[in-house]
């Protein structure tokens, strides 16, 4: 699920094409809420991987099963990777396979050949070994073989990463939200519980809500904003202010001044970190100072 953050973000992208690319305001937003419902298609994606790493495990047991002169090994080949009690979930659950279904496209039978890649490497490593050569079976040990497949050879592989931004240019900025969610998703599991559903980026109509009051209430205000920020920026003129500050600040003045269910203090933190991620290495400081000061003065603190 998106938290506040990730929703700021999405809203402070969307608020910063709006500003300097210059297109309509209802599309800005109607993308907005676009790329929020494409980290789904991404969290599938990365769902639909891990099955097809497993796929491709299976397909080669079976080549080498068939070969006319296999050996023993071969026609009696260790299953314990391709058997994990883990994909057999992920397999099963309903979700996933009626979403798979209606978005053809998630599926990576076009594109066997990262699958591929990735098991030929994960095969090489000391975990897969370990757990092949292990002669535990529990469904922990299932769990941990594949949050390692996930993370080092899935979540930090700049060839994936290439991979999804090259299909979607949005997943590029929200490929750790989807890493995060498919992560939650493997570590929830358990064995003897039921696995219907998955996690939903927008949990509820609130997340919803507020992504839209937020992105429509900092663009109506603006004008305002940018008064308060030349007021309170120490004789800098506005036009040496980076646009990315002047709508974080932007932001953080519509949230202070008609959120009251949102305290001071998030707001500003919150502030801070898109300015850590965004803007330049100082900008977090600048952006800290004003919004303090202004929250003080209207005795928000």
């Amino acid at each position: 699920m998106l938290g506040r953050r990730q929703i700021r973000e999405k809203i402070l992208q969307s608020l910063y094409a709006y500003n300097v690319g210059g297109s309509e305001l209802e599309y800005v937003k109607k993308r907005m809420f676009q790329s929020i419902e494409e980290i789904y298609d991404l969290y599938i994606y990365e769902l639909n991987l891990l099955l097809a790493v497993k796929d491709y495990a299976l397909e080669v047991i079976e080549r080498k099963r068939q070969k006319r002169f296999a050996t023993d090994e071969e026609k009696n080949p260790n299953l314990k990777f391709v058997e994990n009690k883990v994909f057999r979930l992920l397999e099963n659950n309903k979700a996933r396979k009626e979403y798979s279904d209606k978005h053809l496209e998630l599926s990576w039978h076009l594109n066997n050949n990262y699958p591929t890649m990735i098991f030929k490497q994960f095969q090489l490593s000391r975990s897969y070994s370990e757990y092949m050569q292990s002669n535990e079976s529990d469904f922990e040990e299932d769990k941990r073989i594949v949050l390692k497949l996930f993370l080092k050879y899935i979540a930090d592989n700049d060839i994936m990463y290439e991979w999804f931004e090259e299909l979607k240019l949005s997943w590029a900025d929200d490929i750790h939200i989807a890493n995060n969610m498919t992560l939650k998703t493997i570590k929830s599991l358990r064995e003897e519980n039921p696995f219907d559903t998955l996690i939903q980026v927008l949990k509820s109509d609130e997340g919803i809500a507020f992504a839209e009051d937020l992105f429509k209430a900092t663009v109506r205000h603006y004008p305002d904003s940018l008064k308060l920020i030349e007021a309170r920026s120490n004789n800098w003129e506005l036009d040496r202010i980076a646009e990315i500050d002047k709508i974080i600040l932007a932001m953080g003045f519509t949230e202070l001044n008609h959120f009251p269910q949102v305290p001071a203090k998030v707001v500003i933190n919150e502030c801070i970190e898109l300015a850590k991620v965004y803007s330049s290495s100082k900008s977090n400081i600048f952006i800290n100072g004003i919004l303090d000061k202004y929250a003080r003065d209207i005795n928000k603190v």
